[in-house]
């Protein structure tokens, strides 16, 4: 297999750089397998390890045993993805029998997940995030051959160091129809169209999880599925759901401790709400397109006032980037 130049890890290399896989350092679940936190010689890494099952599944369908890593070198290593930062950087992978998987050159700073509720990520920084984050989907939908991240929420999206967010997951497979039944992801960020007509999962569906993201990073609030105390589930707390109920022509959702950063003006609140809205329209048709989501987010104010001023000595204290 042609590795591009890429390092081959033994399957000890990946056993040693996570203390064996420990629990300590796993991140979380990828659609195929799982991702820990690496330390190769005082290199921190992302160890992505897909699960034997599923692979040995998606092999035998194509009848290719290579196939998926063979795509996954191919997507990393394209040209086009050179000097893109938004993306993370494919260093080397493991193909033993015990253990398959890939390893990126990432030190994450942490989840998304992890910080979205905290006071220590701020109204410029959120929607810096948010920015970043549809500026990658709308490159991974650009490109020629159809890629699906799948995993879009707030814990599978990875901030570094300078918080910005990184996606490393995709499914890179184009001719690969993924029925409801074999997604792993969250049932909080999944399209409800597609989970109720099933059908194929499409670039409509991942602007839905991307709504979620950007509901979630303006409102502080986690989407998710809560068991009452008689063993029911509320459905009040998945975030589209309680964002509907709410929703009022020309409102904001807008967190009022973040209404109170001095970056935040009114407008952005109730355009970038109305924006949130139209992403988790029930009809996929009814959705924007990336690229019409980004283009909105270009013409808030605070990233207007971004592009048109240099930093004030108080904006460059108050950014962590």
């Amino acid at each position: 297999m042609d590795s591009t130049n890429l390092a081959e890890f033994s399957s000890q290399n990946l056993k040693a750089c996570t203390n064996d896989f420990n629990e300590s350092n796993l991140i979380g679940l990828t659609q195929f397998g799982r991702f820990f936190r690496g330390n190769l010689g005082g290199q921190y890494v992302i160890v992505k390890i897909w699960d034997s099952e599923k692979l040995e599944c998606l092999s035998s369908k194509y009848n290719d045993e290579y196939l998926i890593i063979r795509e996954e070198i191919k997507f990393w290593t394209n040209p086009k993805l050179k000097g893109y930062p938004k993306l993370v950087t494919l260093i080397g992978y493991s193909w033993e029998r015990d253990i398959k998987g890939v390893v990126y050159d990432l030190n994450p700073l942490d989840t998304l997940g992890s910080v979205i509720m905290k006071d220590s990520l701020n109204w410029l920084q959120r929607i810096k995030v948010i920015h970043e984050l549809a500026k990658i989907l709308k490159f991974i939908h650009d490109q020629e051959k159809q890629n699906m991240v799948l995993n879009i929420s707030a814990s599978h999206i990875l901030l570094d160091e300078d918080c910005r967010p990184k996606l490393f997951d995709l499914l890179l497979l184009s001719e690969l129809k993924m029925p409801k039944e074999q997604l792993t992801m969250s049932t909080s960020h999944i399209d409800p169209y597609f989970s109720l007509r099933g059908g194929e999962w499409d670039k409509s569906s991942e602007v839905f999880s991307f709504g979620i993201v950007l509901l979630e990073l303006v409102t502080k609030r986690i989407s998710d599925i809560v068991k009452t105390e008689n063993d029911t589930l509320n459905l009040d707390n998945l975030i589209h759901i309680w964002a509907k109920k709410e929703y009022k022509p020309n409102c904001s959702f807008v967190h009022k401790n973040l209404q109170e950063d001095w970056h935040y003006c009114a407008e952005d609140g109730v355009t970038i709400t109305l924006l949130a809205m139209q992403c988790i329209e029930f009809f996929p048709s009814n959705r924007p397109t990336m690229k019409d989501v980004l283009q909105s987010l270009d013409n808030l104010s605070v990233l207007q006032h971004l592009h048109d001023a240099r930093p004030t000595k108080r904006e460059k204290n108050f950014v962590l980037s």
